[in-house]
């Protein structure tokens, strides 16, 4: 007889189909709500809009916006649904970076170069030192935008399954690395870039000769870094494998490298050295052809190299998938694993049978993502819960714990951190001010908080890459949202309060947070 499956959560493609017509909904009823008058009053008007004030980048000066949230059941509403499900899949960001990456990847991992790779210390990186790796390479990603998701997460889940152990561990940790410490890493990045464009903006509201430094959080990120890396390792390894069951069983061996798998080393290093040092190049300006990878209209060798318009950060998935495809594809050459190009062909389609699954699960989560954002629902709150910060008055420590509170609360809804904080800068920052607390450690409160929730809302675009190949991995059941929430909850409840503790003790001791800047004026 067979057993029954006693967990009778929703499959998350369920879920997802549920919440997009469960917004739908919601966007109806928020904006007939907001059109009811009573007594010549719209008293639910704060519901369905919100007004706020941005800054014009270029001129300074403050331009107002009302945002309403817009009702897709009528006829609007399901012409944009109807004529955007194509588009909303096709150009959905981690459909066509996962792809492009997969290819890199799977020609490395079927050659034997990764499993050669990880041979050469014949296992005895210990389990802790691994995780530790990890979680600080995701935290460090942010560096280059949203390209650990796509890379790392796979990676991770290889060098555990190679190490013998869960695989979902190194899913696990892995998003929680690259989501939960997105908001900080050991140099300044496009992040630093975007937010303190607005954040000094904001301050010169206040005071006209205020100026942001783009290194002005320096200190604290590089800080911060290290101690998220070693409380993420800590919580993989005391809270999250304990729990998992042991995969041994089924776990290849390490080779034994011997003449020929030694020989395909050699070339894979090679290639490696060769193509990075052309890379290298292209971002090196001044020498002859060089620097055709960088943004020449930017300012400043920063912008030029992580800005958004920089080719180098727009061509990065491809470099790193062309990097891994070229290095497999010699150690291939060498090892004799591959033969000819019916291998290499071979190496690619057959990459995981179920990942048919993961992009179903994108198609879904691209519609609902998109759908939601089109509501404005998001911004709403986010503009309403500014508003309530605004309106009370309140200073010092309470006001700091407050605001890292409702920037938690927001990211759920609204997971853009430049588009969350040009809403909220303009009010925020000149508040802070006011308070004698600086406006670079206003965006360190703001970037901290955004990092703590971040792992734990499926409108984060990559959640669903996460989510995925917890199911790739999984052979037993259904990874439903409840389970991929309960593992990242220690992360998320642990991480905040290290935050949260972190910016309080900065604050307090008022150590520099970058060259010449600290948390108070």
């Amino acid at each position: 007889m067979r057993k029954k499956n006693k967990n009778k959560s929703l499959s998350p493609i369920s879920l997802f189909f549920i919440l997009i017509v469960g917004t739908i909904l919601l966007s109806f009823i928020i904006s007939l709500l907001g059109k009811i008058e009573l007594d010549n009053k719209y008293p639910f008007a704060w519901l369905s809009q919100g007004s706020y004030s941005s800054i014009n980048t270029v001129t300074g000066e403050l331009e107002t916006h009302l945002i309403e949230v817009e009702s897709l059941l009528n006829k609007e509403g399901i012409q944009y649904i109807i004529s955007n499900v194509v588009s909303n899949f096709v150009t959905f960001a981690p459909l066509g970076m996962l792809l492009i990456s997969l290819i890199g990847l799977s020609v490395a991992e079927k050659s034997g170069l990764i499993k050669s790779v990880s041979s050469l210390s014949n296992g005895k990186i210990p389990n802790f030192a691994l995780t530790m790796i990890i979680i600080f390479l995701g935290v460090i990603s942010s560096i280059f935008l949203d390209i650990g998701y796509v890379v790392l997460i796979p990676l991770a889940a290889l060098l555990f399954t190679i190490k013998k152990r869960n695989p979902l561990g190194g899913i696990i940790a892995s998003f929680a690395g690259i989501a939960g410490g997105y908001g900080v890493s050991v140099f300044v990045s496009s992040l630093d870039s975007s937010l303190s464009l607005y954040t000094a903006s904001s301050a010169k509201l206040l005071d006209p000769n205020y100026n942001v430094s783009l290194y002005g959080n320096l200190f604290y990120i590089i800080v911060a870094t290290i101690i998220i890396t070693i409380v993420g390792t800590i919580i993989t390894e005391k809270m999250i494998m304990t729990k998992l069951p042991m995969k041994r069983d089924n776990a290849d061996e390490l080779v034994i490298l011997e003449k020929k798998e030694k020989r395909g080393l050699l070339y894979a290093l090679i290639s490696v050295i060769a193509i990075s040092l052309i890379f290298v190049y292209m971002i090196i300006p001044g020498l002859p052809f060089s620097g055709i990878l960088l943004d020449s209209s930017a300012n400043g060798y920063v912008n030029q190299l992580l800005g958004s318009n920089s080719y180098f950060q727009q061509g990065l998935i491809v470099m790193i998938a062309g990097i891994f495809f070229i290095s497999g594809l010699c150690y291939g050459l060498g090892s004799k694993t591959i033969k000819d190009d019916k291998d290499i062909i071979d190496f690619i389609t057959s990459s995981k049978n179920n990942l048919g699954y993961l992009i179903i699960l994108i198609f879904f989560a691209s519609q609902f993502i998109s759908i939601f954002k089109k509501t404005n629902i998001g911004t709403v709150l986010t503009i309403n819960f500014t508003d309530i910060l605004k309106n009370l008055n309140i200073t010092g420590l309470p006001l700091m714990m407050l605001f890292f509170i409702l920037i938690m609360i927001s990211t759920l809804f609204l997971t853009s951190p430049t588009i969350k904080w040009s809403i909220i800068a303009p009010v925020m920052v000149p508040m802070f001010m006011q308070s004698n607390i600086s406006p670079e450690f206003t965006q360190i409160l703001f970037r901290s908080a955004t990092s703590v929730t971040n792992i734990m809302t499926p409108l984060l675009a990559y959640y669903v890459i996460y989510l995925g190949y917890l199911q790739i991995y999984n052979d037993n059941e259904v990874i439903t949202f409840s389970k991929s929430f309960k593992y990242m909850l220690p992360y998320s409840l642990l991480f905040g309060l290290t935050f949260l503790l972190l910016v309080i003790i900065w604050y307090i001791i008022g150590l520099p947070i970058g060259p010449g800047v600290y948390p108070t004026l």
